[in-house]
């Protein structure tokens, strides 16, 4: 984008920062997709212009969107817009929905709960925030051909799970919905797969036997920045889903 084409940009305008405002502003032109994959940003000086604002707080804004992986700054060439095209979640998992329709199933799924909580000793851990501080826990049910077989609940910042449970969880998986939705994009995840058996609460909410096998998936989302986005624990009926993992060398 050349500097001509500044003026499409809506101002910025609400409270806070003034960087924050900037942001916010490219952030939602990114994700409405008036700004595409790979196309170039207004240089800092049409930003400094259009906004009229300080380079410093241009440059603050940028740093922030290339810090949740949304544009990338190359040296003397300007920032690009690196998001993947929507509905598709560009994190290093594969969303349960994705997968099941890949393989040729209707996948959907369910919001069964949203709540403030105090943080467990093991979400704090992931979070890296202290034990009983406020997270949002949003609950989900996901259904193959109408039947239920996974479960999970993701634990995150509570106005990230404000934001959330507005999005589409119907027809997409919580990364997407994430990444596409909230602009938050994971730069990486720590997942732990283990072998379980099925309780009475989980057997009757997955329309399961008690004592069946199931697969438990945790699973840590880490930002562009270094810091957790979100951990969930997501528990699957054994004979409807199995976790595949590709390797590249």
């Amino acid at each position: 984008m050349d500097d001509a084409s500044v003026a499409a940009l809506a101002p910025a305008t609400g409270a806070g920062p003034l960087f924050v405002q900037v942001r916010d502003a490219l952030r939602a032109q990114i994700l409405e997709g008036t700004l595409q994959p790979g196309e170039r940003l207004p240089s800092e000086s049409a930003l400094i212009a259009r906004y009229g604002v300080s380079r410093i707080t241009v440059r603050q804004a940028l740093a922030e969107l290339q810090s949740c992986g949304l544009v990338q700054t190359v040296n003397g060439k300007g920032s690009f817009v690196t998001r993947p095209g929507r509905g598709q979640a560009s994190g290093p998992l594969v969303g349960v929905l994705e997968a099941m329709r890949k393989r040729g199933y209707r996948a959907r799924g369910r919001l069964l709960s949203h709540r403030r909580v105090r943080a467990t000793r093991a979400v704090a851990r992931e979070l890296e925030i202290p034990p009983g501080a406020p997270v949002g826990a949003v609950t989900v049910l996901r259904y193959r051909d109408d039947v239920p077989f996974v479960i999970g609940t993701t634990w995150c910042d509570p106005q990230v799970a404000e934001r959330l449970v507005q999005q589409d969880l119907t027809g997409q998986d919580i990364a997407t919905a994430t990444e596409v939705g909230l602009g938050l994009r994971s730069a990486r995840a720590r997942v732990v797969v283990r072998a379980t058996l099925s309780d009475e609460r989980l057997a009757r909410r997955l329309d399961y036997a008690v004592g069946a096998p199931t697969l438990r998936i945790l699973t840590t989302s880490v930002g562009y920045d270094g810091r957790p986005i979100s951990y969930s624990e997501t528990d699957c009926r054994a004979d409807m889903m199995d976790y595949r993992v590709t390797l590249r060398g």
